[in-house]
């Protein structure tokens, strides 16, 4: 079927009941699936004269119904443009360099001990109570301490990468 032909039936029937032109949606709704359907139909009653019973109709794909003459009905969805990607922003050195200070200031009042007499820090003298609350805020700042120290880590590998970025720019 070419372009100059007349439309077929289902496609006929589907500019009558929804009008010129059909969106994507209701030529596959009311005219691709129609004539898949058909197909399927007067496929079965083939085989079925032949004297064949068969269970399942393998059917063509939506694609394999489309015809000619139906591009001129059909209004296809505009292309929205690909949107352009922002280059990325990158922290100067400067802020990481004060972020590894900040991190590294906080660590060192972390490392201070809670209790500065050796000989109760280890319970002797503080009894079981103290003892558990001194040994569970010296459990809660190691943890901090090592949260901190993998941040500090990660902000030392972003200084370095800023400089590296920073002397390349400098340079050229």
């Amino acid at each position: 079927m070419t372009a100059t032909e007349a439309p077929d039936a289902f496609l006929t029937a589907a500019l009558a009941e929804h009008g010129d032109p059909l969106t994507g949606d209701q030529y596959v709704e009311y005219v691709l699936l129609a004539r898949q359907t058909a197909w399927a139909d007067q496929h079965r009653t083939a085989s079925e004269a032949k004297g064949l019973k068969l269970s399942r109709i393998t059917t063509p794909l939506l694609p394999d119904f489309v015809l000619e003459a139906d591009i001129a009905h059909v209004q296809l969805p505009q292309t929205t443009p690909k949107p352009r990607p922002q280059p990325r922003r990158y922290r100067p050195a400067s802020y990481w360099r004060d972020r590894v200070n900040k991190l590294s200031t906080e660590m060192q009042r972390l490392a201070e001990p809670i209790i500065t007499d050796r000989a109760a820090a280890g319970g002797a003298g503080l009894g079981p109570k103290r003892t558990r609350r001194a040994q569970q805020q010296m459990d809660t700042r190691l943890a901090r301490y090592t949260q901190l120290q993998r941040r500090r880590a990660y902000a030392q590998q972003m200084l370095q990468a800023a400089q590296a970025r920073e002397a390349c720019h400098t340079e050229g």
